[in-house]
Protein backbone atom coordinates (compact mmCIF):
# COMPACT_ATOMS: atom_id res chain seq x y z
CA UNK A 1 0.00 0.00 0.00
CA UNK A 2 1.33 3.44 -1.17
CA UNK A 3 2.14 5.74 1.91
CA UNK A 4 -0.87 8.61 1.86
CA UNK A 5 -1.34 11.86 3.88
CA UNK A 6 -5.35 10.49 4.41
CA UNK A 7 -7.19 10.85 7.81
CA UNK A 8 -7.68 6.90 8.02
CA UNK A 9 -6.62 4.41 10.37
CA UNK A 10 -4.13 2.35 7.94
CA UNK A 11 -2.58 5.69 7.19
CA UNK A 12 -2.09 7.02 10.49
CA UNK A 13 -0.90 3.35 11.64
CA UNK A 14 1.53 3.49 8.78
CA UNK A 15 2.95 6.62 9.52
CA UNK A 16 3.87 5.45 13.69
CA UNK A 17 4.97 2.70 13.12
CA UNK A 18 7.78 4.05 10.18
CA UNK A 19 8.69 6.85 12.40
CA UNK A 20 8.66 4.73 15.89
CA UNK A 21 8.85 1.11 15.37
CA UNK A 22 11.63 0.32 18.26
CA UNK A 23 8.73 2.21 20.83
CA UNK A 24 6.63 -0.18 22.71
CA UNK A 25 3.04 0.05 21.15
CA UNK A 26 1.07 -1.92 23.09
CA UNK A 27 1.81 -4.00 27.01
CA UNK A 28 -0.33 -6.99 28.93
CA UNK A 29 0.04 -9.17 31.53
CA UNK A 30 1.81 -11.65 29.31
CA UNK A 31 3.48 -9.51 26.73
CA UNK A 32 5.09 -6.80 24.68
CA UNK A 33 4.71 -5.27 21.36
CA UNK A 34 6.88 -2.85 20.08
CA UNK A 35 4.88 -0.68 17.03
CA UNK A 36 7.33 -2.92 14.42
CA UNK A 37 5.69 -6.02 15.93
CA UNK A 38 2.57 -4.53 16.24
CA UNK A 39 2.82 -4.01 12.45
CA UNK A 40 3.94 -7.29 11.19
CA UNK A 41 1.41 -9.42 13.40
CA UNK A 42 -1.65 -7.69 12.04
CA UNK A 43 -0.12 -8.15 8.35
CA UNK A 44 -0.34 -11.90 9.36
CA UNK A 45 -3.48 -11.74 10.73
CA UNK A 46 -4.75 -10.19 7.71
CA UNK A 47 -3.92 -13.02 5.59
CA UNK A 48 -5.41 -15.31 8.46
CA UNK A 49 -8.34 -13.69 8.68
CA UNK A 50 -8.68 -13.64 4.26
CA UNK A 51 -8.01 -17.42 4.31
CA UNK A 52 -11.48 -17.48 6.48
CA UNK A 53 -13.29 -16.05 3.91
CA UNK A 54 -13.17 -12.50 5.44
CA UNK A 55 -13.75 -9.16 2.73
CA UNK A 56 -13.99 -6.03 2.60
CA UNK A 57 -16.81 -4.57 4.47
CA UNK A 58 -17.65 -7.59 6.32
CA UNK A 59 -18.31 -7.07 9.96
CA UNK A 60 -15.96 -9.22 12.33
CA UNK A 61 -16.98 -9.93 16.22
CA UNK A 62 -14.47 -9.51 18.61
CA UNK A 63 -15.27 -10.78 21.96
CA UNK A 64 -12.16 -9.94 23.54
CA UNK A 65 -10.12 -8.70 26.67
CA UNK A 66 -7.77 -5.89 26.96
CA UNK A 67 -5.00 -7.24 25.61
CA UNK A 68 -1.81 -6.87 22.81
CA UNK A 69 -4.35 -9.55 20.92
CA UNK A 70 -6.93 -7.45 20.83
CA UNK A 71 -5.44 -4.70 19.16
CA UNK A 72 -3.49 -6.91 16.59
CA UNK A 73 -7.23 -8.10 15.96
CA UNK A 74 -8.89 -4.72 15.95
CA UNK A 75 -6.15 -3.69 13.52
CA UNK A 76 -5.87 -6.89 11.06
CA UNK A 77 -9.51 -5.97 10.52
CA UNK A 78 -9.20 -2.58 10.10
CA UNK A 79 -6.40 -3.00 7.59
CA UNK A 80 -7.95 -5.75 5.64
CA UNK A 81 -11.41 -3.14 5.47
CA UNK A 82 -13.80 -5.32 7.55
CA UNK A 83 -15.76 -3.63 10.34
CA UNK A 84 -14.39 -4.51 14.03
CA UNK A 85 -17.64 -4.94 16.40
CA UNK A 86 -16.09 -5.58 19.85
CA UNK A 87 -18.94 -7.43 21.79
CA UNK A 88 -19.75 -6.55 25.70
CA UNK A 89 -17.87 -10.13 27.21
CA UNK A 90 -20.83 -9.71 30.33
CA UNK A 91 -23.31 -10.68 27.73
CA UNK A 92 -25.29 -13.64 28.17
CA UNK A 93 -24.68 -16.06 24.87
CA UNK A 94 -28.39 -15.29 24.04
CA UNK A 95 -27.86 -11.91 23.34
CA UNK A 96 -24.68 -12.07 21.85
CA UNK A 97 -25.66 -14.59 19.41
CA UNK A 98 -28.73 -11.59 18.40
CA UNK A 99 -25.88 -9.51 17.98
CA UNK A 100 -23.70 -11.63 15.52
CA UNK A 101 -26.72 -12.50 13.62
CA UNK A 102 -27.73 -8.56 13.74
CA UNK A 103 -24.48 -7.70 12.22
CA UNK A 104 -23.60 -10.78 10.19
CA UNK A 105 -20.55 -11.54 11.62
CA UNK A 106 -18.55 -14.86 9.87
CA UNK A 107 -16.07 -14.85 12.29
CA UNK A 108 -15.32 -14.17 15.76
CA UNK A 109 -12.23 -13.86 17.68
CA UNK A 110 -12.76 -14.55 21.09
CA UNK A 111 -10.07 -14.55 24.00
CA UNK A 112 -9.70 -18.28 25.04
CA UNK A 113 -10.85 -17.78 28.76
CA UNK A 114 -14.59 -17.05 26.83
CA UNK A 115 -14.37 -20.56 24.82
CA UNK A 116 -17.36 -21.57 26.39
CA UNK A 117 -19.30 -18.31 25.73
CA UNK A 118 -17.80 -18.41 21.94
CA UNK A 119 -18.96 -21.73 21.73
CA UNK A 120 -22.65 -21.29 23.59
CA UNK A 121 -23.12 -18.07 21.17
CA UNK A 122 -22.26 -19.94 17.79
CA UNK A 123 -24.60 -23.00 18.46
CA UNK A 124 -27.30 -19.81 19.19
CA UNK A 125 -26.37 -18.36 15.94
CA UNK A 126 -28.99 -18.49 12.86
CA UNK A 127 -26.04 -19.13 10.28
CA UNK A 128 -22.92 -21.09 11.34
CA UNK A 129 -19.69 -18.93 12.85
CA UNK A 130 -15.99 -19.01 12.51
CA UNK A 131 -13.65 -18.88 15.84
CA UNK A 132 -9.91 -17.69 16.27
CA UNK A 133 -8.68 -18.06 19.67
CA UNK A 134 -6.65 -15.14 21.10
CA UNK A 135 -4.29 -16.62 24.07
CA UNK A 136 -3.70 -14.01 26.43
CA UNK A 137 -2.84 -13.44 30.35
CA UNK A 138 -6.97 -14.01 30.91
CA UNK A 139 -6.88 -17.11 29.04
CA UNK A 140 -3.18 -19.24 30.21
CA UNK A 141 -5.03 -22.17 31.82
CA UNK A 142 -7.69 -22.45 29.27
CA UNK A 143 -7.51 -25.44 26.62
CA UNK A 144 -8.16 -24.40 23.06
CA UNK A 145 -8.89 -26.80 20.35
CA UNK A 146 -6.19 -28.02 18.76
CA UNK A 147 -7.39 -27.82 15.55
CA UNK A 148 -8.12 -24.63 15.49
CA UNK A 149 -6.92 -21.40 15.04
CA UNK A 150 -5.15 -19.50 17.48
CA UNK A 151 -2.97 -16.48 17.80
CA UNK A 152 -0.48 -15.85 18.25
CA UNK A 153 0.79 -19.50 18.25
CA UNK A 154 -0.59 -19.33 14.37
CA UNK A 155 0.68 -16.56 12.97
CA UNK A 156 3.87 -17.44 12.04
CA UNK A 157 2.16 -19.80 9.63
CA UNK A 158 0.85 -16.83 7.61
CA UNK A 159 2.86 -14.31 5.42
CA UNK A 160 2.55 -10.70 6.03
CA UNK A 161 -0.08 -9.01 3.74
CA UNK A 162 1.46 -5.82 2.13
CA UNK A 163 -1.98 -5.55 -0.49
CA UNK A 164 -3.94 -3.87 1.62
CA UNK A 165 -7.16 -2.08 0.71
CA UNK A 166 -6.46 2.03 0.79
CA UNK A 167 -9.57 2.79 2.22
CA UNK A 168 -11.11 6.82 1.96
CA UNK A 169 -11.49 8.97 5.05
CA UNK A 170 -15.49 8.96 4.68
CA UNK A 171 -15.39 5.05 4.54
CA UNK A 172 -16.95 3.06 7.46
CA UNK A 173 -14.16 2.53 9.85
CA UNK A 174 -15.83 0.46 12.68
CA UNK A 175 -19.08 -0.41 14.70
CA UNK A 176 -19.35 1.06 18.14
CA UNK A 177 -21.99 -0.85 20.42
CA UNK A 178 -23.99 1.44 22.91
CA UNK A 179 -24.26 0.29 26.71
CA UNK A 180 -27.45 -1.36 25.57
CA UNK A 181 -29.31 -0.44 29.03
CA UNK A 182 -32.55 -1.75 28.23
CA UNK A 183 -32.67 -3.34 24.66
CA UNK A 184 -30.20 -5.03 22.08
CA UNK A 185 -27.37 -2.45 21.64
CA UNK A 186 -27.37 -0.50 18.80
CA UNK A 187 -24.69 0.20 16.32
CA UNK A 188 -22.83 2.85 15.61
CA UNK A 189 -21.14 3.27 12.93
CA UNK A 190 -17.64 5.61 12.55
CA UNK A 191 -16.16 6.57 9.68
CA UNK A 192 -11.98 6.72 9.24
CA UNK A 193 -12.08 10.57 9.19
CA UNK A 194 -14.09 10.59 12.51
CA UNK A 195 -12.34 8.23 14.31
CA UNK A 196 -8.42 10.23 13.68
CA UNK A 197 -10.28 13.21 14.06
CA UNK A 198 -11.43 11.98 18.01
CA UNK A 199 -7.91 10.87 18.38
CA UNK A 200 -6.23 14.12 16.97
CA UNK A 201 -8.77 16.17 19.43
CA UNK A 202 -7.80 14.43 22.63
CA UNK A 203 -4.28 16.21 22.47
CA UNK A 204 -6.26 19.12 24.10
CA UNK A 205 -6.87 16.56 26.94
CA UNK A 206 -3.83 14.15 27.75
CA UNK A 207 -1.20 16.38 29.20
CA UNK A 208 2.27 15.96 27.43
CA UNK A 209 1.04 13.77 25.39
CA UNK A 210 3.70 12.06 23.02
CA UNK A 211 5.39 9.52 21.70
CA UNK A 212 6.15 7.09 24.54
CA UNK A 213 3.67 8.21 26.83
CA UNK A 214 1.85 5.47 28.51
CA UNK A 215 -1.94 4.82 29.68
CA UNK A 216 -3.29 2.42 31.98
CA UNK A 217 -6.29 0.55 29.94
CA UNK A 218 -8.56 -1.80 31.91
CA UNK A 219 -12.07 -0.85 30.12
CA UNK A 220 -13.95 -2.93 28.08
CA UNK A 221 -13.07 -3.28 24.86
CA UNK A 222 -16.40 -2.96 23.48
CA UNK A 223 -16.53 0.46 25.49
CA UNK A 224 -16.14 3.65 24.02
CA UNK A 225 -14.27 4.36 26.50
CA UNK A 226 -11.37 2.36 25.16
CA UNK A 227 -11.29 4.05 21.78
CA UNK A 228 -11.02 6.95 23.53
CA UNK A 229 -7.85 6.04 25.50
CA UNK A 230 -6.44 3.47 23.06
CA UNK A 231 -7.00 5.33 19.81
CA UNK A 232 -5.17 8.74 20.77
CA UNK A 233 -1.90 6.88 22.13
CA UNK A 234 -1.32 4.31 19.09
CA UNK A 235 -1.78 7.56 17.15
CA UNK A 236 0.72 9.27 18.63
CA UNK A 237 3.51 6.70 19.18
CA UNK A 238 2.64 5.94 22.91
CA UNK A 239 1.96 2.62 24.67
CA UNK A 240 -1.26 1.21 25.72
CA UNK A 241 -0.88 -0.90 28.73
CA UNK A 242 -3.71 -3.42 29.16
CA UNK A 243 -5.29 -4.66 31.93
CA UNK A 244 -7.80 -7.74 31.54
CA UNK A 245 -10.09 -6.41 34.31
CA UNK A 246 -10.24 -3.59 36.54
CA UNK A 247 -8.45 -5.37 40.07
CA UNK A 248 -7.51 -2.61 42.57
CA UNK A 249 -4.29 -4.44 43.54
CA UNK A 250 -3.00 -5.46 40.40
CA UNK A 251 -4.30 -2.33 39.16
CA UNK A 252 -1.89 -0.19 41.19
CA UNK A 253 0.99 -2.83 40.85
CA UNK A 254 0.59 -2.05 37.28
CA UNK A 255 1.02 1.94 37.51
CA UNK A 256 4.06 1.02 39.64
CA UNK A 257 6.02 -1.55 37.30
CA UNK A 258 4.49 -0.21 33.91
CA UNK A 259 5.98 3.71 35.07
CA UNK A 260 2.15 4.75 33.78
CA UNK A 261 2.24 8.38 32.97
CA UNK A 262 -1.61 8.89 32.18
CA UNK A 263 -4.43 7.16 34.23
CA UNK A 264 -8.24 7.13 32.84
CA UNK A 265 -10.77 5.85 34.53
CA UNK A 266 -14.46 6.12 35.30
CA UNK A 267 -15.92 7.40 38.82
CA UNK A 268 -16.80 4.64 40.17
CA UNK A 269 -13.58 3.41 39.35
CA UNK A 270 -11.84 6.17 41.04
CA UNK A 271 -14.20 5.76 43.89
CA UNK A 272 -12.87 2.23 44.13
CA UNK A 273 -8.91 2.84 43.49
CA UNK A 274 -8.98 5.59 46.07
CA UNK A 275 -10.66 3.66 48.86
CA UNK A 276 -8.13 0.75 48.82
CA UNK A 277 -5.17 3.04 48.92
CA UNK A 278 -3.86 6.74 49.04
CA UNK A 279 -1.18 6.26 49.00
CA UNK A 280 0.57 9.38 46.71
CA UNK A 281 4.35 6.96 46.14
CA UNK A 282 2.09 4.38 43.91
CA UNK A 283 1.35 7.44 41.00
CA UNK A 284 4.88 9.27 41.34
CA UNK A 285 5.08 8.37 37.27
CA UNK A 286 1.38 9.57 36.91
CA UNK A 287 1.52 13.06 34.86
CA UNK A 288 -2.25 13.68 34.34
CA UNK A 289 -5.50 11.57 35.70
CA UNK A 290 -8.40 11.76 33.91
CA UNK A 291 -12.26 10.48 34.35
CA UNK A 292 -14.96 10.72 31.99
CA UNK A 293 -18.12 8.16 31.59
CA UNK A 294 -20.26 10.28 33.94
CA UNK A 295 -20.22 12.79 36.54
CA UNK A 296 -17.96 13.27 39.60
CA UNK A 297 -18.52 13.99 43.30
CA UNK A 298 -16.53 17.37 44.37
CA UNK A 299 -14.60 14.98 47.04
CA UNK A 300 -13.31 12.21 44.71
CA UNK A 301 -11.78 14.71 42.53
CA UNK A 302 -9.83 16.61 45.50
CA UNK A 303 -8.78 13.26 46.39
CA UNK A 304 -7.42 12.42 43.19
CA UNK A 305 -5.83 16.35 42.87
CA UNK A 306 -4.30 15.06 46.46
CA UNK A 307 -3.36 11.85 46.07
CA UNK A 308 -2.59 10.93 42.19
CA UNK A 309 -2.13 14.16 40.14
CA UNK A 310 -3.22 18.09 40.14
CA UNK A 311 -3.22 17.83 36.63
CA UNK A 312 -6.88 16.25 36.46
CA UNK A 313 -9.14 16.47 33.08
CA UNK A 314 -12.78 15.96 33.62
CA UNK A 315 -14.13 15.01 29.86
CA UNK A 316 -17.97 14.16 28.37
CA UNK A 317 -18.85 12.33 25.26
CA UNK A 318 -20.65 9.64 24.31
CA UNK A 319 -20.46 6.52 21.66
CA UNK A 320 -22.03 8.69 19.40
CA UNK A 321 -19.37 11.30 19.28
CA UNK A 322 -16.33 8.65 19.68
CA UNK A 323 -15.29 9.78 22.79
CA UNK A 324 -15.27 13.31 23.96
CA UNK A 325 -17.35 17.19 22.73
CA UNK A 326 -16.07 18.71 26.49
CA UNK A 327 -12.42 19.29 28.20
CA UNK A 328 -12.53 20.57 31.82
CA UNK A 329 -9.04 21.04 33.06
CA UNK A 330 -8.03 21.66 36.40
CA UNK A 331 -6.98 25.25 35.99
CA UNK A 332 -10.25 25.97 35.65
CA UNK A 333 -12.29 23.61 38.74
CA UNK A 334 -12.60 26.63 40.85
CA UNK A 335 -16.13 27.73 42.68
CA UNK A 336 -18.63 26.58 41.08
CA UNK A 337 -16.93 25.20 38.21
CA UNK A 338 -15.53 22.32 40.12
CA UNK A 339 -18.39 20.11 38.92
CA UNK A 340 -18.46 21.25 35.65
CA UNK A 341 -17.73 18.63 32.70
CA UNK A 342 -16.05 22.08 30.62
CA UNK A 343 -16.28 23.83 27.47
CA UNK A 344 -15.81 22.09 23.98
CA UNK A 345 -12.66 20.38 22.29
CA UNK A 346 -11.26 22.13 19.61
CA UNK A 347 -13.41 21.60 16.85
CA UNK A 348 -16.87 20.79 18.23
CA UNK A 349 -19.68 23.15 19.98
CA UNK A 350 -22.46 22.23 22.05
CA UNK A 351 -26.31 24.01 22.77
CA UNK A 352 -28.78 23.57 25.03
CA UNK A 353 -31.73 23.27 23.54
CA UNK A 354 -35.65 22.91 24.95
CA UNK A 355 -37.16 19.46 25.46
CA UNK A 356 -38.71 18.04 22.52
CA UNK A 357 -37.32 20.95 20.42
CA UNK A 358 -35.57 21.12 16.90
CA UNK A 359 -31.65 22.67 16.74
CA UNK A 360 -32.97 25.86 16.62
CA UNK A 361 -34.79 25.87 19.97
CA UNK A 362 -31.90 27.19 21.75
CA UNK A 363 -32.05 28.29 25.19
CA UNK A 364 -30.58 30.75 27.03
CA UNK A 365 -27.40 30.49 29.21
CA UNK A 366 -28.61 28.97 32.57
CA UNK A 367 -31.95 27.18 31.49
CA UNK A 368 -31.61 23.27 31.97
CA UNK A 369 -32.36 21.59 28.25
CA UNK A 370 -31.43 18.63 26.28
CA UNK A 371 -27.73 18.68 25.21
CA UNK A 372 -27.06 19.02 21.49
CA UNK A 373 -23.26 18.70 20.25
CA UNK A 374 -21.38 18.82 16.46
CA UNK A 375 -17.86 17.55 15.70
CA UNK A 376 -16.05 16.20 13.30
CA UNK A 377 -15.97 13.08 14.77
CA UNK A 378 -20.16 12.37 15.06
CA UNK A 379 -21.21 9.45 13.99
CA UNK A 380 -22.11 8.53 10.46
CA UNK A 381 -25.20 6.68 12.11
CA UNK A 382 -26.67 3.49 13.72
CA UNK A 383 -25.99 0.57 11.80
CA UNK A 384 -29.10 -0.31 9.62
CA UNK A 385 -31.31 1.40 11.50
CA UNK A 386 -32.59 4.71 9.43
CA UNK A 387 -35.33 6.12 11.75
CA UNK A 388 -33.33 5.77 14.83
CA UNK A 389 -30.47 7.46 13.29
CA UNK A 390 -32.82 10.48 11.95
CA UNK A 391 -34.17 10.53 15.89
CA UNK A 392 -30.57 10.95 17.45
CA UNK A 393 -28.79 13.57 14.34
CA UNK A 394 -30.28 16.35 13.32
CA UNK A 395 -29.30 19.08 11.08
CA UNK A 396 -29.97 22.21 11.52
CA UNK A 397 -31.19 25.26 9.43
CA UNK A 398 -27.22 25.80 8.10
CA UNK A 399 -26.67 22.23 7.36
CA UNK A 400 -24.72 21.31 10.18
CA UNK A 401 -25.38 18.01 11.79
CA UNK A 402 -25.81 17.46 15.51
CA UNK A 403 -26.13 14.79 17.74
CA UNK A 404 -29.12 14.92 20.08
CA UNK A 405 -27.85 13.63 23.46
CA UNK A 406 -30.48 11.71 26.23
CA UNK A 407 -28.34 14.42 28.70
CA UNK A 408 -29.61 17.18 30.72
CA UNK A 409 -27.65 20.44 30.96
CA UNK A 410 -27.12 24.14 31.41
CA UNK A 411 -24.40 26.64 29.49
CA UNK A 412 -23.16 29.36 31.93
CA UNK A 413 -22.07 32.97 30.21
CA UNK A 414 -18.91 31.47 29.39
CA UNK A 415 -19.80 28.20 27.55
CA UNK A 416 -19.31 25.88 30.77
CA UNK A 417 -21.16 22.75 30.83
CA UNK A 418 -23.37 21.43 33.31
CA UNK A 419 -24.61 18.07 33.27
CA UNK A 420 -27.89 17.30 35.59
CA UNK A 421 -28.40 13.93 34.75
CA UNK A 422 -29.66 12.42 31.91
CA UNK A 423 -33.33 12.59 31.11
CA UNK A 424 -34.86 9.71 31.74
CA UNK A 425 -33.18 10.07 35.39
CA UNK A 426 -35.31 13.34 35.65
CA UNK A 427 -37.63 12.81 39.14
CA UNK A 428 -40.98 14.15 38.80
CA UNK A 429 -42.51 15.04 42.15
CA UNK A 430 -45.40 16.48 42.71
CA UNK A 431 -45.09 18.34 39.55
CA UNK A 432 -41.41 19.59 40.28
CA UNK A 433 -38.63 18.23 38.17
CA UNK A 434 -35.63 16.94 40.17
CA UNK A 435 -32.30 15.56 38.71
CA UNK A 436 -30.72 13.06 40.96
CA UNK A 437 -26.83 14.30 40.62
CA UNK A 438 -26.90 17.80 43.29
CA UNK A 439 -28.48 15.11 45.77
CA UNK A 440 -25.94 12.28 44.64
CA UNK A 441 -22.93 15.46 44.90
CA UNK A 442 -24.24 15.69 48.48
CA UNK A 443 -23.97 11.84 50.17
CA UNK A 444 -21.00 11.90 48.42
CA UNK A 445 -19.66 14.26 50.72
CA UNK A 446 -20.74 12.17 53.74
CA UNK A 447 -17.35 9.74 54.81
CA UNK A 448 -19.06 7.01 55.17
CA UNK A 449 -20.28 6.84 51.96
CA UNK A 450 -18.78 4.52 48.97
CA UNK A 451 -21.59 5.18 46.04
CA UNK A 452 -24.35 6.38 45.95
CA UNK A 453 -27.18 6.57 43.61
CA UNK A 454 -31.16 8.85 43.83
CA UNK A 455 -33.75 7.35 41.80
CA UNK A 456 -37.64 8.19 41.79
CA UNK A 457 -39.95 5.84 43.18
CA UNK A 458 -44.03 5.49 42.44
CA UNK A 459 -45.87 6.99 44.69
CA UNK A 460 -49.81 7.34 45.23
CA UNK A 461 -50.04 11.28 46.11
CA UNK A 462 -46.92 12.39 44.45
CA UNK A 463 -46.23 10.53 41.55
CA UNK A 464 -42.81 10.02 41.99
CA UNK A 465 -40.77 10.17 45.51
CA UNK A 466 -36.86 10.23 46.17
CA UNK A 467 -35.33 7.84 47.24
CA UNK A 468 -31.54 6.96 48.15
CA UNK A 469 -29.60 3.93 47.31
CA UNK A 470 -26.25 3.88 49.26
CA UNK A 471 -23.06 1.64 49.54
CA UNK A 472 -21.34 2.53 53.10
CA UNK A 473 -17.91 1.83 54.55
CA UNK A 474 -19.38 1.58 57.75
CA UNK A 475 -21.81 -1.03 58.75
CA UNK A 476 -22.91 1.36 61.74
CA UNK A 477 -24.39 3.87 59.10
CA UNK A 478 -28.13 4.75 59.81
CA UNK A 479 -30.96 6.02 58.12
CA UNK A 480 -31.47 8.74 60.49
CA UNK A 481 -28.12 9.63 60.20
CA UNK A 482 -28.16 10.19 56.44
CA UNK A 483 -31.42 12.14 57.23
CA UNK A 484 -29.40 14.64 59.30
CA UNK A 485 -26.41 14.78 57.22
CA UNK A 486 -28.80 16.04 54.46
CA UNK A 487 -31.26 18.30 56.18
CA UNK A 488 -28.16 20.10 57.08
CA UNK A 489 -26.95 20.51 53.75
CA UNK A 490 -28.76 22.83 52.32
CA UNK A 491 -30.64 20.96 49.94
CA UNK A 492 -34.66 21.90 49.15
CA UNK A 493 -36.68 19.92 51.04
CA UNK A 494 -38.11 18.70 47.90
CA UNK A 495 -35.16 17.57 47.07
CA UNK A 496 -33.89 15.30 50.27
CA UNK A 497 -34.82 11.32 50.00
CA UNK A 498 -37.83 10.33 51.93
CA UNK A 499 -35.96 6.64 52.27
CA UNK A 500 -32.45 5.47 51.96
CA UNK A 501 -32.09 1.63 51.15
CA UNK A 502 -28.62 0.38 51.98
CA UNK A 503 -26.95 -2.35 49.59
CA UNK A 504 -23.97 -4.26 48.66
CA UNK A 505 -23.67 -2.64 45.42
CA UNK A 506 -25.09 -1.17 43.06
CA UNK A 507 -26.06 -2.39 39.43
CA UNK A 508 -23.91 -1.47 36.46
CA UNK A 509 -23.96 -1.86 32.64
CA UNK A 510 -21.37 -3.57 30.73
CA UNK A 511 -19.83 -0.13 30.28
CA UNK A 512 -19.50 0.11 34.03
CA UNK A 513 -22.09 3.28 34.57
CA UNK A 514 -24.99 3.47 36.81
CA UNK A 515 -27.80 1.40 35.79
CA UNK A 516 -30.58 3.60 37.82
CA UNK A 517 -33.68 1.63 35.44
CA UNK A 518 -32.49 -1.71 37.43
CA UNK A 519 -32.72 0.56 40.85
CA UNK A 520 -35.88 1.28 39.78
CA UNK A 521 -37.56 -1.79 39.15
CA UNK A 522 -35.44 -3.90 41.48
CA UNK A 523 -37.33 -1.96 44.66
Amino acid sequence: MAATNNLTIPAAFDRVARIYPSYEAAVDSVSRMTFRELDEASRRLVTMLRQQGVQPGDRVGLLTLPSTAHLVSWLAVVRLGALPVAFHTRESAPLLAKLVDKFEAGVILYDASLADLFTATSELCARPVKGVALLTGAGRSATTAQTGLEVPRDLSKFEPAYDLPVPNEDDLAAIVLSSGTSSLPKGVVHSHRGLIEAARSTFAMYRDLRPGSRIAIPYSTAFTGFYATFLPFLNAGGCCVFLEKFDVEVYQNTIRAEQVTHMSLAPTMWRKLLSFDSNPETYASVIQAQFAAEPMDSTTLNRIRETVSPHVAHAYGSTETCGFLTIHTVEDMTGDRLVSVGRPFPNAEVRIVKVGGSAEDVLPAGELGVVLATSPSVALGIWEDDEMTERMFVTDANGLRWWRSSDMGRLDEDGYLFLEGRSDDMIISGGINIMPAAIEEVLFQHPAVLEAAVVGLPHPEWGQQVQAFVVSADPSLSTDELKRFISESGLSRYQQPRAFHFVESLPKTATNKLNRRLLREGA
